[in-house]
């Protein structure tokens, strides 16, 4: 049976987990969790995705939920998964199968999951980034971004709630049509406009990748994608 394609948003939240081979665990020692940590510090250094949670509690696998924030996700998870690879250095290989991905439509899906996540840890646990939404904790890790940060705007990131509905999208572009000169029709099949644009509404929206597909005339989910990751590689 062929494999499921993976759903590819560079502007997605995703819930990641990851297994080990079962030959031997993916943890051994606290050693093994110190590296992981720092590995995954670096990728979100160069690939600057949000990290809103993560769980190592298991021996043989990681939890992980990030917003890619215009990131590659199998370039971040080869960073991630080569470099621990490398770090452990055994004869037999580290990972059996890929990783699974799902993505998460909203805040609310995202807010839910982070909270089952950390209901298997417990307070001041390093393992778990509970430690990161806990006042009382001394266990500071200021490069996981708090939940908050999925409802705030900041100078530096993409607003990803400025447009909540999609009648309230329809305005925005018909908006944008009349001020270019074009009907929507013109500008649906001007297509460097509308990719620009479909990436613009992606960054700035809380719109699902159907409901994108459905304010640009009807396109396909799997032709958002496509178009959103054409664009970020470019």
């Amino acid at each position: 049976m062929a494999r499921q394609a993976r759903i590819k948003d560079p502007y997605g939240t995703f819930h990641i987990s990851q297994s080990g081979g079962g030959q031997r665990a993916l943890f051994e020692e606290e050693k093994d969790r110190e590296a992981f940590l720092s590995i995954l510090k670096k990728a979100q250094a160069k690939y600057q995705f949000h990290l809103y949670a993560y769980c190592l509690l298991s021996d043989t696998t990681y939890h992980l939920v990030m917003d890619l924030n215009g990131a590659d996700l199998s370039k971040v998870m080869k960073s991630i998964n080569i470099g621990y690879a490398m770090f452990k250095n055994q004869g037999t290989p580290l990972f059996k199968d890929r990783f699974k991905s799902t993505l998460l439509e909203d805040a609310s899906s995202t807010e839910s999951l982070v909270k089952k996540l950390h209901e298997k840890g417990a307070k001041e646990n390093l393992w778990n980034s509970y430690c990161i939404y806990d006042p009382t904790s001394p266990l500071k890790l200021d490069w996981v971004s708090p939940l908050s940060s999925i409802q705030e705007k900041s100078p530096e990131a993409p607003c990803r709630n400025c447009i909540n509905t999609l009648d309230e999208a329809k305005e925005k572009l018909l908006v944008v049509s009349l001020e270019k000169g074009l009907s929507l029709q013109e500008l649906f099949k001007a297509k460097d406009i509308r990719n620009d644009l479909i990436l613009t509404f992606r960054k700035n929206t809380t719109l699902s990748l159907k409901e994108l597909g459905s304010l640009f005339g009807g396109l396909s989910e799997s032709s958002i994608c496509k178009i959103l990751n054409t664009h970020c590689e470019n």
